[in-house]
């Protein structure tokens, strides 16, 4: 059972390949999962919502632009996003375009809308109250590029939100958050541009800079200092408030490359996309997450090791895949189009060979007769079954009925149409009661006629009336007959059976269905026999319908009297002999009308006949008609279903020509494994057999065709027919014939393979050879599982191997069979195990790669080099750094947009980095560009007037552009701490700084000065610090020690962090060393930095008593002593162990003593000895109060040579 799962793909890539992982997921798995998306473009997610309704999706755009956003959620606009005014008219629907920031402002809008619904009900579908869930902890899996805007811009802030979200609603739930990251190289194929590749590369590094600092932030293991910068508030929905979320983003982040460990490549973007799916369906979903579950459980033991920043792991997928169904499908295929082309098609195909050969005539001027394609194809069938075609025959055969199966007794057309016939005769007996009586009063008279002619006149007129009656009541019983016959029902079972219903004639004795080419030449031979019969029936109705308009002036007319024609009403005028009279006797001329009287009367019932069966029959023809047209339409789009059939043969050739490359090993998959296969399973069914119920569906459907009104596009309305009914039913008889040698296991499949190759059919140790070939083949199928993550540096890592298959073909306890052994030593002893859910024709490899850091990852690490190594800067560290050279702390004058989705990220003072001397490198070189702006006076308080003092650049001198310098909160910078945050924003300052140093450094060495007359010893002597003063009097200081008092004394307690400033302290001391050894050899370099650096100690020393007068604790401040410790620890590192010592006696001397009155400090005047050769001399005073404290350090004389 799995436990519930939440997967989350965001943008367009974690959208693509969370759809492929849901078509992987079973109808059984699919109630323990769920699935959100997010994106910006709303006809990508109505795509995904037609095609997976149960894929809920969050659109995180609208028609509004960047600018029209920030207009109204100014807490973004003032706080985080880069306002530039390139990105203030793009529109959200347009997606973030590689701009990470403005995803997270789209998403910020749907939070504040409260538009996380369909989020929410992903989730909370996952909480049922189900008992077999109920100690199951929910997996999260989100899913999404690194390289691109959108989805690598919601990494960080969706997966805060899903599980503040769960600890918040559910929070008895533990839960598991994964990240399945792609980076950048896998779009190469797609994005060729270098420029936007080096994007999508600095994207990568920003978004993972920010995982490595919230992951270090969820584990409490983050520096204090970064406390303020590394947070993201969160909107409240409906509401003008923000929340910070207190969780950690991920337990695990999977990054996903263009490469395994060992160098390994795909072909195809595609096949990127379908094996991160495949992993993450291994690692979340499929039987593998039981493995991969119980590897996360051993690596969270090691993460305090590394301060929870190794979180990151690859991960890689293999599967070992005999595609038994679409071999199945492949022999189906084959068999329709045998069956279809070259026996259902061929009489369809001479015709059109027919009408080919006769517009060839016509183009040459040649008479050509046309000939109707059902009289072709009916002469074609008998034609072809007296050459003994099998298949005509068997038409021809079923069509008929026969004694003890050898002699033809009818023909079942003939029966049919006769059976029509017949119930025509019977249901005109069925007629009205009062058409009923006018027949028996007619006939009834006509027989009792006698000598009086107005019986005659009268009985006439009776026959007449019956007469127009009954046309009348045919007229209207035949419309009833047809439609019964022929379009009153749907054509279905329940026909069978009736003699007057078509269906009736279309099944064989057992009821079943003929064969579609059988009942085609059926109707054919019904519409020919109609049509005689009609055109019989018509004449003779005719006939009769002449004989009754004739009948009165044939009967009644006299001929003797040639100028007036006599009718029935003359009757009664006419004279009777008396002997007729006198006997009752009728005479002869009465006799002979009574004859008529009775033949008109009787041929009444004939012409009734005859009018309803020429009637129905016209019906009837064009019933027919209109059935073997659809017939005809039905056998047309063959054209095309045959193309198709082609192509999806030729497609599973292509589909597994194509997975060479991929991480699948297809077994019995090579177009010669096809081919040997199909020649081993040839079609033996009889021609003119096929399944009863294909049989019959078919003919309905094709009924169903011929009774539209409007018909719809034939290949379209019959294609479900073709490939569900006639392909699936060959699929079917591959099942029946072949079934037991094809459905069959990955190990006997590959055995298959083996003989199907004839690799060893002509070796004497054959079965030996292929047990070898078996574990070659899954050998190799393993490597592949090779995670898509390059191999890491420094100490060589093995991946984690698992695998897992079917529980079929677990060996038994004791069971050492070859086989059995082959499963324990080539799977179980790589970390397999049976699984019910995978298929047995399925073996699954997973390997991966846990408690890595990102810089473990050679394209994420600086550059390093040593005398023994040398390695260049990787290429997404080289691309990020370049970026973010070029973005100004003021975004409006940027050069650059910042890749983070906060505005400072960029900056090392906001946001670690992700390698450790990288972040000692950079803040060295912000510090050092500190320590030379103010010794150089590159940045100085200017006064503005109105007691306004700020500071600003010199930036003529730094060759920039603009002399402002800015706060990180946008304010000018007007003390001395923000200096410092004003340089560490502006990373183009930094290296202005550097570079300008570098080159008055170059320039001194070349010049041949004086070291007195060089940059350092200049900028120690000018050197002036006026803000924010020493001592009572706010004295300037003059001496560069002083930086970390003055630090301290600028910022306010949020802003103070000690250890940064005797880090920029150290900086101080390494850089005057630094420059020092330009002039100085090794030798030479302690004395002179000595020097310097005992002589800035002194002037720190008159500093610090000075700021005791206005701070008298200030020797015992932490601060105190580490200055003098760390400047202490540069003189040890330059072998000057005795200054050292000089150091530490000095600030012994302002140690708290303990006494009964309290502490007392002991002050010391060290002065230069003139007979001690440069000892020094040391004269103390006591002091026990704060006063005389001061007191003393007001006479020490500046003027003295102390240090």
């Amino acid at each position: 059972m799995n436990a519930p799962t939440l997967l989350i793909g965001l943008g367009g890539t974690g959208c693509k390949i969370i759809e492929r992982v849901s078509k992987m997921v079973t109808g059984e798995q699919r109630s323990n999962i769920a699935f959100a998306v997010f994106d910006t473009d709303i006809n990508d997610l109505r795509g995904i919502q037609e095609r997976n309704p149960f894929i809920k999706t969050i659109q995180t755009s609208t028609k509004q632009t960047v600018g029209e956003y920030l207009n109204k959620d100014t807490h973004a606009r003032d706080t985080w996003f880069p306002v530039n005014a390139i990105l203030n008219g793009k529109t959200l629907t347009e997606g973030a375009g590689q701009v990470r920031s403005i995803s997270r402002l789209a998403l910020e809008t749907v939070i504040r809308a409260g538009k996380m619904e369909p989020l929410h009900e992903a989730i909370q579908s996952l909480y049922k109250v189900e008992e077999d869930k109920a100690d199951q902890a929910l997996r999260v899996v989100i899913v999404s590029s690194l390289a691109g805007g959108t989805g690598s811009g919601l990494i960080l802030p969706v997966a805060l939100y899903t599980r503040n979200y769960l600890q918040t609603h559910f929070r008895q739930s533990a839960n598991i958050t994964r990240g399945f990251f792609i980076l950048p190289e896998v779009f190469y194929e797609v994005i060729t541009g270098q420029t936007e590749r080096n994007n999508l590369k600095a994207n990568a590094y920003a978004t993972l800079r920010e995982l490595d600092a919230f992951l270090m932030k969820g584990d409490a293991t983050l520096p204090e200092r970064y406390a303020n910068s590394v947070r993201m508030q969160f909107p409240r929905a409906a509401s003008s408030g923000y929340e910070e979320y207190d969780v950690r983003p991920y337990d695990f982040c999977f990054l996903f490359d263009a490469q395994n460990a060992e160098g390994g490549k795909l072909n195809s973007f595609d096949q990127y996309l379908d094996h991160a799916a495949n992993c993450i369906y291994a690692q979340s979903i499929g039987p593998m997450n039981k493995r991969s579950n119980s590897s996360e459980d051993n690596t969270i033991r090691k993460l305090a090791k590394e301060r929870g920043r190794n979180r990151y792991a690859g991960a890689g997928a293999s599967m070992l895949v005999y595609p038994f169904e679409d071999i199945r499908t492949l022999i189906a295929l084959k068999w329709t189009k045998q069956c279809v082309s070259k026996q259902w098609m061929v009489f369809d195909d001479l015709y059109k060979e027919l009408c080919r050969e006769n517009d060839q005539k016509r183009e040459q001027g040649l008479s050509a007769k046309e000939q109707p394609l059902s009289a072709f194809y009916a002469n074609q069938v008998e034609s072809a079954a007296k050459h003994d075609d099998a298949f005509a025959k068997a038409i021809i055969k079923s069509t008929g009925k026969y004694t003890n199966g050898v002699t033809r007794t009818a023909d079942r057309w003939k029966d049919y149409v006769l059976a029509v016939l017949s119930k025509i005769e019977h249901d005109l007996e069925d007629c009205s009661s009062d058409l009923s009586s006018k027949y028996d009063d007619a006939r009834e008279q006509i027989n009792n006629l006698g000598n009086d002619w107005e019986e005659f006149a009268n009985a006439f007129a009776a026959a007449e009336e019956y007469r127009l009656m009954s046309n009348a009541y045919v007229e209207e019983v035949s419309q009833t007959i047809a439609y019964s016959m022929f379009r009153g029902s749907k054509a279905s079972q329940s026909n069978i059976g009736l003699n007057y219903k078509l269906e009736t004639y279309l099944v064989s004795a057992d009821n079943k269905f003929l064969h579609p080419n059988a009942i085609r030449y059926m109707l054919i031979k019904i519409l020919d026999l109609m049509k005689k019969q009609k055109e019989s029936v018509d004449k003779d109705r005719d006939d009769n319908r002449q004989y009754f308009e004739t009948f009165e002036k044939n009967t009644f007319d006299i001929a003797e009297t040639e100028d007036v024609e006599e009718t029935v009403d003359d009757l009664s005028d006419r004279k009777t002999s008396l002997v007729s009279r006198l006997t009752k006797r009728p005479t002869g001329e009465q006799e002979e009308m009574k004859r008529k009287f009775k033949v008109f009367f009787d041929t009444i019932g004939t012409y009734q006949v005859q009018c309803a069966q020429s009637f129905v029959l016209g019906q009837g023809i064009d019933y027919i008609e209109s059935l073997i047209s659809a017939f005809e339409s039905f056998y047309k789009s063959f054209d095309s279903k045959v193309v198709t059939l082609d192509k999806a043969i030729n497609d599973i050739y292509k589909k597994y020509s194509d997975s060479k490359g991929t991480t699948v090993r297809y077994v019995c998959a090579t177009k010669e494994c096809f081919d040997a296969i199909y020649k081993k399973k040839p079609y033996t069914g009889s021609s003119i057999s096929i399944d009863s119920e294909l049989a019959k569906d078919i003919y309905i459907k094709v009924h169903d065709y011929a009774m539209r009104k409007d018909k719809p596009n034939n290949s379209r309305y019959f294609n479900d027919l073709f490939d569900k009914g006639i392909v699936g039913y060959f699929e079917n008889v591959v099942m029946r014939d072949y079934g037991s040698e094809l459905d069959v296991d990955i190990i006997t499949a590959i055995e298959n393979e083996a003989d199907y190759e004839g690799r060893f059919e002509e070796e004497d140790n054959a079965y030996a050879l292929i047990d070898q070939y078996v574990r070659k083949v899954i050998e190799d199928t393993r490597k592949l599982s090779c995670p898509f993550i390059e191999s890491p540096m420094g100490e060589a890592r093995e991946p984690i191997d698992s695998c897992t298959f079917n529980i079929e073909m677990a060996p038994e306890k004791g069971d050492e069979s070859p086989r059995a052994q082959l499963i324990r030593k080539e799977l179980m002893n790589f970390g397999g195990s049976p699984d019910e859910d995978i298929p047995k024709n399925t073996i699954m490899f997973y390997q991966s790669f846990y408690g890595l850091r990102a810089n473990d990852l050679s394209k994420f690490a600086p550059p390093e080099k040593s005398i023994t190594y040398n390695r260049s800067s990787g290429e997404y560290f080289k691309a990020y750094y370049e970026l973010v050279a070029g973005v100004h702390p003021e975004t409006h004058k940027s050069k650059e947009i910042s890749p983070h989705i906060d505005r400072w990220w960029h900056i090392i003072t906001k946001m670690p980095d992700l390698d450790e001397d990288n972040q000692k490198k950079q803040e060295y070189e912000m510090y050092a560009a500190f320590f030379w702006a103010m010794a150089n006076r590159y940045v100085y308080l200017s006064d503005e007037g109105s007691d306004t003092k700020i500071y600003k650049l010199r930036s003529v001198h730094l060759h920039m552009d603009d002399d402002s310098l800015v706060v990180s909160n946008g304010t000018d910078c007007d003390r001395l701490y923000e200096v410092l945050d004003a340089i560490a924003i502006y990373p183009e300052l930094i290296q202005r700084i550097l570079s300008e140093v570098k080159t008055l450094t170059i320039n001194d060495i070349n010049e041949n000065n004086a070291l007195e007359d060089g940059m350092l010893f200049s900028a120690l002597r000018t050197f002036r610090i006026e803000e924010p003063g020493i001592g009572p009097e706010n004295a300037p200081s003059y001496n560069i020690f002083d930086l970390p008092m003055l630090m301290k004394k600028s910022s306010t307690t949020d802003t103070y962090y000690e250890a940064n400033v005797i880090e920029m302290l150290r900086v101080e001391l390494e850089e005057i060393k630094k420059y020092l050894s330009n002039f100085c050899s090794a030798k030479e370099l302690p004395e002179v930095a000595g020097k310097v650096i005992m002589e800035q100690f002194d002037r720190h020393l008159e500093s610090v008593a000075l700021e005791s007068q206005l701070h008298p604790t200030i020797y015992r401040e932490s601060l105190f002593g580490k200055t003098c410790d760390t400047i202490t620890n540069a003189l040890s590192d330059l072998g000057l162990k005795k200054e050292a010592r000089q150091i530490q006696e000095k600030i012994a001397a302002f140690r708290p003593h303990h006494n009964k009155g309290g502490d007392s400090y002991v002050f010391c005047d060290y002065s230069k000895s003139k007979n001690d050769g440069g000892v020094f001399a040391i004269s103390t005073a006591v002091c026990g109060s704060d006063q005389q404290r001061q007191d003393r350090c007001v006479q020490m004389d500046r003027s003295r040579n102390h240090y």
